[in-house]
């Protein structure tokens, strides 16, 4: 009887979870002056987030990619206009 409610609402956490994730990397990127942000490999984010910051130059390498095991992006160089 609740089992489609139960199976909307798992689904519906696990988007929250990455929508919040993106958010927060997003955040992350927008303060960053090392032009690498590390974050922990429980961390997700959509195919299509991943696919928009590879398309603004951004390097991703997903947990199972790194030594250190954990989501690592290289943000491209940051420059000034004079």
């Amino acid at each position: 009887m609740y089992e489609e409610d139960i199976e909307h609402a798992l689904r519906a956490r696990k988007y929250n979870a990455i929508r919040a994730d993106e958010r927060e990397l997003i955040n992350a990127i927008t303060y960053d002056t090392d032009g690498i942000i590390k974050r922990h490999p429980c961390f997700g984010y959509s195919e299509e987030f991943i696919g928009e910051l590879q398309e603004h130059d951004i390097n991703v390498c997903e947990p199972d990619e790194n030594s250190d095991e954990n989501w690592t992006f290289t943000l491209p160089l940051m420059y000034r206009e004079e």
